[in-house]
């Protein structure tokens, strides 16, 4: 019980940026256009720099061997996430749009905006670095299969400038970095290191922010919600869990923060990026805000059981 409460005070302390993010926006401290702002601000600025100054590290060949394990694997088991919601829908007889949306909330987790800050509390910049190579992954997958399921048409074509935006790029240089031993000047890296340094709080002030916006009512009684819930931040974790668990030889380290990303909430940009395709904003931004409160839960128990049980 000691080390699970040990645990939960570790990841609380990031909750804490959350819930100022809630009371700023319920106390209008914290507007939509404040939070547009604030989300071009990590996009564009903070969390490239935190990427590359974490991906700058003297890393061992095992570590490298780890990050690009990471990255298979993330690619792997959101593909997998995708495969085993296809008969979720037509179990619950879903419409189209609900059907996709369902799809998507489950399989693309809050990686970066929530993932990025519970790695650099675990395990550091060598957790940044790691997460980066899981994001990689997820972010490719993200921009073209989840563009496809938010489209509300059957027309499908791959946007690269989204592709290929500035934090994949961030990632791609990152890990250049990492695999020639290049070490950014002093006059490089110090800035770009204080700029890094403000993603965590900024992220996670904007995920209360977000958590804000949308009436708790709403979701109670909406039944979809328990099962994006479920899916999202207990049977996919179990199956990340139980293929990592067939990877005994692998990096404990490494296996963790798979199980960890794959326990992420909903991944936060979904909503606004539904919107501009035309899917089904309401019941994704439902699906975002429910697993993000749940996750407060969660994510220190996922934690826990790992640190504690699996993966040893």
């Amino acid at each position: 019980m000691q080390q699970l409460l040990a645990v939960g005070a570790q990841i609380g302390a990031l909750f804490f940026y959350v819930f100022l993010g809630f009371m700023g926006r319920r106390l209008q401290i914290l507007s939509p256009e404040s939070d547009k702002a604030l989300s071009d601000v990590i996009f564009y600025f903070t969390m490239p720099a935190l990427t590359v100054t974490s991906m700058n590290l003297k890393v061992s060949p095992q570590e490298l061997n780890n990050a690009f394990f990471i990255l298979a694997a993330a690619v792997i088991l959101v593909l997998l996430s995708y495969v085993l919601c296809l008969p979720v829908g037509r179990w619950l007889r879903l419409p189209v749009r609900e059907d996709k949306a369902l799809r998507l909330t489950a399989a693309f987790g809050n990686v970066a905006y929530l993932g990025f800050p519970v790695a650099y509390s675990l395990w550091g910049q060598l957790g940044v670095f790691y997460a980066a190579m899981y994001a990689l992954g997820h972010n490719i997958l993200f921009w073209t299969l989840g563009v496809y399921l938010m489209e509300d048409n059957h027309h499908f074509g791959i946007n690269w400038r989204q592709v290929l935006n500035i934090n994949v790029l961030a990632i791609a240089a990152g890990l250049l970095l990492a695999v020639t031993h290049i070490q950014l000047p002093l006059f490089l890296f110090n800035p770009l290191e204080g700029m890094g340094q403000a993603t965590i709080p900024l992220a996670l002030l904007l995920v209360g922010s977000m958590l804000a916006e949308s009436p708790l009512r709403e979701l109670a009684v909406n039944k979809n919600v328990y099962y994006m819930i479920a899916i999202r931040l207990l049977i996919l974790p179990l199956v990340a869990l139980g293929a990592m668990a067939l990877l005994p030889g692998w990096d404990r380290v490494a296996r963790s923060l798979v199980v960890l990303e794959m326990a992420m909430p909903a991944a936060a940009i979904a909503p606004a990026v539904v919107r501009k395709y035309g899917g089904d904003y309401g019941l994704v931004s439902h699906g975002v805000v429910s697993t993000t409160l749940v996750s407060m839960l969660t994510i220190p128990l996922w934690v826990w059981l790992l640190n504690c049980y699996f993966l040893t």
